[in-house]
């Protein structure tokens, strides 16, 4: 690796740490020369970063203003939960019949990769694994257009998830977010598209509750970015 792409990928994973691992604040302005002084590197490395942070949703660079960790609004997160209900209903609604004995296993694969990954604190490889999980569906439907919403809105939501979720929280030893998808699986299994609904509108209502809106204690800038 070049020394640019190594400065590049130093300051990306820096920043990237510290807005996973919830130690700067939403908002939070991402100041280039704050980040200079701190990293000990220049302007153009700082930029790249950024914008490959921008890029996976978690900075907003504003034109003569600047670079600033995301910040949805409480109404903007309700609506794209709005969004993926309705999507996953109907991805439901189009694979339920061609689900197979092979598919639930499947599911109950990634179910038990989900529980792993999330009691290890391996926030990355969980979202990854949730993500999966929740596209089956409509990966089974065959409608190329659903696919690709719903992969967006699954991606937009697990920023969400990363900002506000209680995944951090030492003291969840297990969630009933795993009984929900076996729940899940276990209504696709006897073909019961009422009950799969109903299941899919209670769980997009818990993953809402699962998550911190409320105001965290965060660090400056500085003090995160401090060798």
């Amino acid at each position: 690796m070049s020394e640019k792409k190594s400065m590049i990928e130093r300051v990306y994973q820096s920043l990237k740490e510290a807005i996973l691992l919830r130690k700067v604040a939403p908002g939070t302005q991402l100041i280039e020369k704050t980040i200079s002084e701190q990293l000990n590197v220049s302007r153009t490395p700082i930029r790249h970063a950024l914008t490959r942070l921008e890029h996976e949703g978690l900075v907003n660079v504003v034109p003569n203003r600047g670079a600033f960790v995301v910040q949805p609004t409480t109404e903007e997160i309700q609506q794209a939960f709005v969004m993926r209900r309705e999507l996953e209903s109907m991805a439901a609604r189009l694979a339920i019949s061609s689900i197979t004995e092979q598919d639930l296993e499947n599911m109950k694969d990634l179910i038990q990769q989900e529980r792993d990954t999330y009691l290890s604190h391996d926030i990355l490889n969980y979202t990854s694994v949730n993500k999966a999980f929740h596209m089956y569906l409509a990966n089974k439907s065959g409608n190329v257009f659903l696919m690709e919403y719903m992969e967006r809105i699954l991606d937009q939501i697990n920023v969400y998830l990363m900002l506000y979720d209680v995944f951090y929280d030492s003291n969840m030893k297990d969630s009933t977010r795993f009984v929900e998808h076996e729940y899940i699986v276990d209504a696709l299994a006897n073909q019961d598209m009422d009950r799969l609904i109903h299941l899919i509108d209670r769980h997009m209502e818990f993953s809402l509750e699962y998550m911190k809106l409320e105001k965290t204690t965060y660090q400056s800038l500085e003090s995160v970015l401090e060798v």
